[in-house]
């Protein structure tokens, strides 16, 4: 069995319901991982570009093409999404997929430093070939720039409180694992049931420094009308609420006309909407993947789908 069929990726079924893959039918699948999503993207007959930042994640993905002749890889990010599609000759596509975050794979293997219960170095970027390690990130940040980082991206409520206590072990000398970081932070943090979900939250929040995730989202998002073909379907898979509530944003603006403030006298914007969401609130998992993998418990999928043609204006102000 290959690494992509044995693995089983979150709301997989959910997944395939909204993209609907068939022979001639072209999808993105932005974070390929494991490859679970695109195996079943293949298994419907369709083609698959596949994206990821993460060179391991690239090497499966070229071990499954050289067997399968409609799966593309791309070691890119899926911020370059239009870059992807002009790469690849596809004027456009009829499904993209985005399973944000950090991978099984990724949280497994303890040299990369993206869990704290194990030691290595702290490094949490998803491509280790260009930016900068989270050691060194820590190194050069200000104290009152680590606290806004924290509470920003970790939203932590006792992030000034954490970022002294790095700050200070930084002094001394640079926090380059992951043992060592934890350390500064239990300093900072009473023993208790809260402390694991503080830790939680640091990781997240440097590991979306690392990475720029939220600036990559949101260049992605701004691209997907014009990368889907009339009728194509977007699916974003967010696992906190900072993505999740970009998504939604991209959504709610993308689904309706006019954007102006709602004080304008008259609308300048001409923006007309290029989607229509296809979930209302964002789905979860079931009890069932929940018992097979309960890393799934915060994963939630909102799709829209791309309208064919811009909604003509219905009353309201003028446009």
């Amino acid at each position: 069995m290959t690494a992509a069929a044995a693995h089983v990726p979150v709301l997989r079924d959910a997944v395939l319901d909204f993209l609907r893959p068939a022979p001639g039918r072209r999808f993105v699948d932005g974070t390929y991982g494991c490859g679970g999503h695109a195996s079943g993207l293949l298994a419907g007959g369709a083609e698959v570009l596949a994206l990821d930042l993460d060179g391991a994640a690239i090497e499966i993905c070229r071990g499954e093409a050289a067997a399968q002749p409609r799966l593309r890889c791309a070691r890119r990010s899926f911020r370059q999404l239009a870059d992807a599609l002009a790469d690849a000759g596809w004027p456009a596509c009829d499904g993209i997929l985005l399973d944000l975050g950090v991978s099984s794979p990724q949280l497994d293997d303890p040299t990369r430093g993206f869990t704290y219960r194990a030691e290595a170095e702290l490094d949490l970027r998803f491509d280790r070939d260009a930016g900068e390690p989270a050691w060194r990130l820590l190194a050069r940040l200000a104290e009152r720039e680590l606290a806004d980082l924290i509470w920003r991206y970790g939203e932590e409520r006792r992030s000034r409180r954490i970022a002294a206590a790095i700050a200070a072990a930084t002094q001394r000398e640079p926090l380059r694992t992951t043992t060592a970081l934890r350390a500064a932070v239990e300093s900072a943090v009473p023993a208790g049931p809260g402390r694991t979900a503080t830790m939680s939250r640091v990781f997240q929040a440097l590991r979306i420094a690392v990475n720029g995730e939220l600036e990559a989202l949101a260049q992605a998002l701004e691209q997907v009308p014009a990368a889907l073909a009339d009728d194509g379907v977007v699916v974003i898979i967010a696992y906190h609420s900072l993505e999740d509530r970009l998504v939604k944003q991209w959504v709610a603006r993308e689904s309706r006309d006019c954007i102006c403030p709602p004080d304008a006298p008259a609308c300048g914007c001409r923006h007309r909407r290029t989607v229509k969401s296809l979930t209302g609130r964002p789905l979860g998992p079931e009890p069932e993947e929940l018992a097979r993998n309960p890393r799934a418990r915060s994963a939630r999928l909102r799709a829209a789908r791309r309208l064919a043609e811009p909604a003509p204006t219905t009353g309201g102000r003028a446009c």
